[in-house]
């Protein structure tokens, strides 16, 4: 049994019930939010592993709620919502969201993705193979890039990245495997986990996101190349 405390912010108490019941099942400590004012108030005060996030909250929507916790937090933020247009699904990603749920959902995914997001948040190492970049298997160095594994962080010429937890995984899992290609479909099973019913536009935002982060000119990657009709490689031009 799991003991991972999870913060759900949904206004409808229906699905806010199902939701913590559901969870509280399977062994997890959930605590719960109306509003998006409560649900930044809970998060610095519980500091949870984890946050389930509908976007159509009161006071505060979800993009705001992510928005303030990315700014001292890297925890898995899952979006849960109605909108299924690829606009909303777009910008919960881009923002800092990890994931993306659209209602009606069987309670079961909601808990298969809880359980891929946490896999993969707290340690990262075990995605290590063998490093093939000389240095410290903790950190690597591909020119000005520096990736840190230890401590989880990111800095490109000496300035720290700030990076999603899903971005700083992605990151981690191509620069530790450098010069193989990827296809969509296996970067999102290693990095998000699921083994099925895998969203393809979660890479491509974050690929995207990552790129505008850590290239020195994004519109001609130096680091995270696309392979035209295959997927995607991390071949660093140093």
């Amino acid at each position: 049994m799991t003991s991972e405390k999870l913060l759900v912010a949904e206004d409808d108490q229906e699905i806010r019930n199902l939701i913590t019941l559901y969870l509280e099942k399977h062994g997890f400590h959930v605590i719960v939010a109306e509003n998006g004012l409560e649900a930044l108030r809970m998060f610095e005060k519980e500091l949870p592993e984890l946050v389930l996030l509908d976007i159509n909250l009161p006071m505060i929507d979800g993009f705001g709620v992510c928005r303030e916790i990315r700014k001292i937090s890297n925890v898995p933020v899952i979006f849960i919502s109605c909108r299924n247009d690829s606009e909303d699904v777009v910008n919960g990603l881009e923002i800092g969201g990890d994931d993306y749920i659209v209602k009606p959902f069987d309670p079961a995914v909601v808990l298969a993705r809880v359980q891929a997001n946490l896999r993969r948040a707290p340690i990262f190492n075990r995605f290590l193979i063998q490093p093939t970049v000389k240095e410290t298997a903790d950190v690597l160095h591909f020119g000005e890039l520096t990736i840190d594994l230890k401590n989880y962080a990111v800095q490109l010429d000496h300035t720290p990245v700030p990076l999603s937890a899903k971005e700083i995984q992605l990151l981690f899992f191509m620069a530790q495997n450098p010069n193989q290609v990827f296809t969509t479909e296996q970067l999102y099973h290693r990095v998000w986990g699921a083994e099925s019913n895998s969203d393809t536009r979660t890479v491509l935002v974050h690929i995207s996101s990552l790129r505008k982060k850590i290239e020195p000119t994004p519109s001609s990657p130096k680091f995270i190349h696309n392979i035209r009709g295959i997927g995607y490689k991390f071949s660093p031009s140093v």
